[in-house]
């Protein structure tokens, strides 16, 4: 028995000797198994077989790309220049997501985006030129990636944004102007067809379907070209030419045609004067319709019309009238209306004239007698 157990203690302390001496040849430190430590200045020599971890390749994109240290190097530089941009120009930095977004939306024949402010135009503009010079000099030909679908690895999206920032801007603002244009355009086709489904609809107003300067189509030229000519100064790019408002003229056009139709059907009811506010219309008058000549004018109302919070404590109060008026080259009258406002102060007292005051802008094509 005894025997039995000095043979089983002497197996045992074989088996310990050799696990101490086997983990004095394992060193984590080292990451390597028996040997000594390896000297910093003599490193031992390796074969390069060049195999490394492949990439996740996206079997639907094709082609090469950009590989991960070139995305993580390419967006690492863009935070980089944003900070940069940032510190050293007013409103810097944000204009390279401005240009990233609208060249994003133009391939969605989305221009959403191109509603920008010329300021933030100028942004996108500046801050794509100084960063597609970091592009030029460190990834020239950059491509997107295919072993991801990750939009913020894109690279080579952004590269073609920085590189087309001008194309991309006068795509925008070219754009942006034509959906305006079919905006309005669209307006008078609805008008229109409304009109016409009930041309005595919407009470005191039946017939107020035109808009100012309706009878000078060359003046809303020229208004909407005032409002895109600093987009397109800003890109190098000059307005077009007037065919581009062939559809809106035509639709104008038609309504004002309809117009003309039913100027027998309304008449003249505004017979009380007040002499204070119809010589405040009349100054109106001559800064709105400079080429208008008044035939007649009255007031809706004689006594003043009080606006007011829950039918208690006043708002304002009001007095409305109307002028109807010739204009060279139409054979019928327009008619438009004006209102003198006053703001309640409290304690019964209301200001001289409230600023909401003056003459609308929605006209009424009526016979002049």
């Amino acid at each position: 028995m005894n025997h039995h157990l000095n043979k089983i203690g002497t197996i045992c302390f074989v088996l310990l000797a050799f696990v101490v001496s086997a983990s004095a040849q394992i060193s984590i430190k080292d990451l390597k198994i028996g040997g000594k430590k390896p000297d910093p200045k003599h490193p031992p020599t390796t074969t390069n077989t060049g195999n490394k971890t492949p990439p996740i390749v996206n079997k639907n994109a094709g082609g090469s790309g950009a590989t991960r240290e070139e995305v993580n190097s390419f967006n690492r530089d863009l935070q980089q220049f944003v900070r940069e941009r940032m510190k050293t120009v007013k409103g810097g930095g944000k204009g390279i997501y401005l240009l990233k977004n609208m060249a994003d939306q133009a391939k969605r024949n989305d221009y959403t985006g191109c509603g920008a402010s010329e300021t933030n135009m100028r942004l996108a503009l500046d801050d794509g030129a100084a960063f597609a010079e970091i592009v030029k000099a460190k990834y020239p030909n950059i491509e997107n990636p295919t072993w991801t679908n990750d939009p913020e690895s894109m690279v080579g999206d952004w590269r073609r944004a920085t590189e087309n920032r001008n194309q991309i801007m006068k795509t925008c603002i070219t754009t942006r102007l034509s959906v305006d244009l079919e905006s309005q355009t669209r307006g008078l086709e609805e008008k229109l067809a409304k009109f016409k489904a009930d041309p005595k609809g919407g009470g005191e107003w039946a017939g107020f379907i035109l808009a100012l300067h309706f009878d000078e189509p060359a003046l809303l030229h020229a208004r909407l070209a005032e409002k895109y000519k600093d987009s397109f100064a800003i890109v190098g790019a000059t307005m077009p030419d007037d065919s581009v408002f062939g559809p809106y003229d035509a639709a104008l056009k038609s309504l004002v045609d309809e117009a003309k139709k039913h100027a027998a059907d309304w008449k003249w009811h505004w017979n009380d004067h007040d002499a204070m506010i119809e010589t405040k219309a009349r100054s109106w008058f001559a800064r709105q319709e400079p080429k208008g000549r008044i035939v007649k004018i009255g007031m809706m109302h004689s006594d003043w019309q009080v606006d007011s919070v829950n039918g208690s404590v006043p708002k304002g109060r009001y007095k409305r009238g109307y002028v109807m008026y010739r204009k060279p080259g139409l054979q019928q009258c327009i008619v438009n209306s004006f209102s003198y406002e006053q703001n309640y102060m409290g304690g019964g007292r209301y200001n001289e004239m409230a600023v909401t005051s003056g003459l609308a802008y929605a006209l009424r094509l009526q016979n002049c007698n």
